[in-house]
């Protein structure tokens, strides 16, 4: 009878991993599919004022590359996003249930572990000078730069967004 409810509670566990695991998988899909309508509208956006913007011009008689290159810019830029964030969507759409990974483990003969006598690690020595207060062994974490988030455009100055290929201001090819 043991081995029955064992067994059982198994197969519970089990089922109920993969469930959630699923339900996971589906809420990134749907992430991703939000992600994706959403640079599709603001393509949609910027398309319609491009041709606006290409038409008044146009019947002014004053066409010129750099109002339109921004704007070009802005879409060539959204339809990278939009292709990176479909092979994700694709991706995540292909994912298969880790079995091993979620499966329970044997639940009889269970042994705790044995204690370890592992040695304390030597102290770095770099880390003696950070914090002289009362907990000198103890460093405090130090903020990481972040130069993707400082990243401006040479031609024009300014912010750009992390991975851009061309600047929305002025149109600049960045790479």
């Amino acid at each position: 009878m043991s081995d029955f409810l064992s067994s059982a509670k198994n197969f519970v566990n089990s089922a109920v991993s993969r469930t959630s695991w699923e339900a996971q998988k589906q809420l990134r899909v749907r992430n991703k599919q939000s992600e994706i309508d959403k640079l599709l509208e603001q393509r949609q956006h910027l398309m319609e004022e491009l041709g606006q913007v290409a038409m008044n011009l146009y019947q002014q008689g004053s066409l010129t590359d750099s109002q339109l290159s921004r704007l070009c810019a802005s879409i060539f830029e959204l339809d990278h996003d939009l292709r990176s964030r479909e092979t994700q969507l694709q991706d995540a759409k292909n994912e298969a249930y880790p079995v091993d990974q979620f499966a329970p483990g044997p639940t009889m003969n269970y042994a705790p572990p044995a204690p370890s006598n592992m040695a304390t690690p030597p102290p770095n020595p770099s880390m003696n000078n950070i914090n002289n207060n009362n907990n000198a062994n103890y460093a405090q974490p130090q903020p990481t730069p972040n130069p993707a988030a400082d990243a401006r455009c040479p031609q024009c100055g300014n912010p750009l967004r992390s991975n851009a290929l061309y600047c929305r201001n002025c149109g600049a090819k960045l790479r």
